[in-house]
């Protein structure tokens, strides 16, 4: 049987300040990327990144794909500020 339902593309990525012949490459995959890194096909340790919008761009993900979660994570904080200092009913 010849006919594989699907071809993963590997991309190989930059390895600043890694060993040499560190080999890091990621293919798409639905809901994210699949990263491999190691020394040999034989050895090379693989692992999942979720990036569901297809954000990671091969650089990395940038301060400002950032800021709307932090922005989100700043409100869900003030608002549990506020509900502990609201003074609750008489009982």
């Amino acid at each position: 049987m010849t006919d594989v339902p699907f071809s993963l593309e590997w991309e190989s990525l930059g390895n600043e300040g890694a060993e040499p012949g560190l080999v890091t490459q990621r293919a798409r995959v639905f809901g994210g990327w699949l990263v491999r890194v190691g020394n040999s096909p034989a050895t090379m340790a693989l692992t999942f990144v979720v990036d569901g919008e297809g954000r990671w761009d091969g650089e990395d993900f940038g301060v400002e794909d950032y800021e709307d979660d932090e922005d989100y994570e700043e409100e869900e904080e003030e608002d549990e500020d506020e509900e502990a200092h609201e003074p609750h009913g008489k009982e």
